[in-house]
């Protein structure tokens, strides 16, 4: 329980620190992104390496990725329609076939129903899922951040310099 509140204490110290908004949100964005995707060899990696190119905050992608792992499952079925949808056209069949003879393009999954429309909502909603963390995140500092600064749960994530004897 103690290590629980250590986390959500380093969360809203990122939050609230002067790590700057754009790439808080550009750290959320990459999480989502490697959430909606199920894993392969060519995405993930790749995707990790562009969060760290683009400094993107880390801590803030190791906390959201597994949370958000969790509940994208359920969307999944959502993913599959999508996918099934522009996988089955007649008029991309030879654009398919030709896609498929590219040896690494294989492990990307492309033709997985799901992965393809997690591709394709990445593609159109990555960066307006950006623009919405930017914004939120743009607005918690603004209305609430001065309001949880005077809060009882600010004290409360307070560690007593007891306890910081049995953390050592």
């Amino acid at each position: 329980m103690l290590s629980f509140l250590m986390i959500i204490k380093k969360l809203i110290k990122f939050l609230n620190s002067n790590e700057s908004v754009e790439n808080i949100a550009f750290s959320l964005t990459i999480a989502l992104m490697m959430a909606l995707i199920p894993y392969n060899w060519i995405f993930h990696p790749l995707a990790f390496l562009f969060l760290i190119a683009f400094n993107g905050n880390l801590f803030i992608f190791l906390f959201m990725t597994p949370i958000l792992n969790w509940i994208t499952p359920t969307i999944y079925i959502e993913l599959h329609r999508l996918g099934t949808f522009i996988l089955t056209r007649e008029s991309m069949t030879s654009t398919y076939e030709s896609i498929s003879n590219i040896p690494l393009l294989i492990y990307s999954n492309w033709n997985n129903t799901v992965s393809m429309g997690g591709y394709v909502a990445i593609l159109i909603g990555g960066y307006p899922t950006y623009l919405f963390y930017k914004i939120a995140i743009k607005k918690y500092r603004e209305i609430l951040l001065p309001k949880i600064k005077n809060s009882k749960l600010i004290h409360l994530l307070k560690i007593p310099r007891i306890l910081s004897i049995f953390k050592r």
